[in-house]
């Protein structure tokens, strides 16, 4: 089989787990919405937010470290994995006690009782050791793997949360429990395939936990932008214009994040080749490495550009009329997430070279334009305002982490337009 064999087969496995893992709210969306009163979609809302955000903190981006180590041959890869999850452990503890202590303020302020609030730091715990499973996969190549264990845990939480709904009239906590019941099963699962395939070893590596450290904390700034890119706009919109049209343009957004979805699937495909490259001392690589780099961007914004194109046709047979105004939501948030793909890649060459600290400062910044454009933009245009600050901060994006990857690791971009380069 041919490198871009391999590639076109990797990409379409994980664009399908994605894909399925993603349908949830598409195939939920027409259920809650008729069982759940607006307040109630809110908290679900909140909650799965809660836990990405919290996944941050507790799982201090150590999937990432595990995928990057796998490049390195003198690292004690069981070892390595065993100390990550030690680190896990204690993190998760530091958090329940930093929730425990600010209880009331937090609870208000995402506006979910308390007691899930500790729900959400072990759900975050629990998705950071299936992140690591997954990528010990992803690594590796083995994607079928990879793509059914995602699947069956999507089916399990789909499947739990239409029960608890519909049979049992549990509201906006069964489809809680169902995300939760689905997480911690599958983490356990994931410890369990960890261990009965060697793939981790229960000791403590001092140099280990400071490469880890150096690699997942410069990565909280990173997620405290993140956080401020995610959510602001839902909070500036609630406040500026009402929960009604908050929900009108998170539907938007959902339909406008298929591209992102598929980018996403891709980069996961393409980043082991990119780390083989980027390890290669090959005097070529670096125009190989442009070139590809350009032929994928270009390939973003054809997709981005042709979902844009189709999403008026395809509204009606997905979104009920009642939010058909989402339809331009849904095509710029569609059209921004091409450079949000885009940054995903050049974002490669910081992991990489453990460059974290030089993303974790430009999230951050770009989280505080995102919050200042988002409010401007809406008390000026609207609730389109908020698609446009998206497209906007998508763009700043992209850009800065691309600059940064320069100046950590220059590349003849200049090549792309010298038909003598190799």
């Amino acid at each position: 089989m041919t490198a871009l064999k391999r590639l076109v087969n990797s990409t379409a496995t994980y664009a399908l787990a994605n894909v399925i893992n993603s349908a949830i709210p598409f195939l939920l969306l027409p259920v809650l919405t008729r069982v759940l009163a607006p307040a109630e979609y809110g908290v679900v809302t909140m909650f799965a937010t809660v836990v990405s955000v919290l996944t941050a903190f507790t799982g201090l981006s150590i999937h990432g470290a595990v995928s990057v180590r796998h490049f390195d041959a003198d690292t004690d890869h069981p070892r390595f994995v065993g100390t990550c999850l030690g680190l896990l452990a204690v993190s998760t503890s530091l958090v329940l006690l930093i929730v425990w202590l600010m209880a009331g303020p937090l609870s208000r302020w995402v506006e979910i009782p308390e007691g899930w609030l500790f729900v959400a730091v072990l759900a975050s715990a629990a998705q950071a050791i299936v992140q690591v499973r997954l990528v010990i996969w992803q690594v590796r190549s083995e994607v079928w793997r990879y793509g059914l264990f995602q699947i069956l845990q999507t089916a399990l939480n789909l499947g739990l949360s239409l029960g608890l709904i519909l049979l049992l009239g549990l509201g906006w906590e069964g489809r809680v429990l169902g995300i939760c019941v689905a997480v911690f099963l599958f983490a356990g699962l994931a410890l369990y395939g960890l261990q009965r395939r060697a793939l981790v070893r229960w000791s403590i590596d001092r140099e280990y936990i400071r490469a880890v450290l150096r690699f997942g904390v410069p990565l909280i700034p990173h997620a405290v932008g993140a956080m401020m890119i995610a959510m602001s706009d839902r909070f500036i919109i609630t406040h500026l214009l009402g929960i009604g049209v908050t929900g009108t343009y998170a539907v938007g957004v959902q339909m406008g994040m298929v591209v992102g979805l598929l980018a996403d699937a891709f980069v996961k495909a393409f980043g082991p080749h990119l780390f083989a490259e980027l390890k290669s001392q090959d005097p070529y690589s670096g125009v190989r490495i442009v070139r590809q780099c350009a032929a994928v961007f270009l390939g973003f914004l054809v997709l981005a550009l042709s979902y844009v194109a189709l999403l008026p046709f395809l509204y009606p047979l997905i979104v009920g009329g009642q939010y058909g105004a989402s339809l331009p939501v849904a095509q710029l948030v569609g059209f921004g997430n091409a450079f949000m793909g885009m940054y995903y890649v050049v974002a490669g060459f910081l992991f990489f070279f453990e460059r974290t600290v030089l993303l974790a400062k430009l999230t951050l910044l770009v989280g505080l334009v995102s919050v200042v454009l988002t409010y401007v933009l809406v008390e000026s245009m609207g609730v389109i305002g908020a698609a446009w600050a998206y497209v906007l901060v998508q763009l700043f994006f992209f850009l800065g982490a691309w600059r940064l990857a320069q100046k950590t690791f220059p590349l003849p971009w200049r090549t792309l337009f010298n038909k003598g380069a190799k």
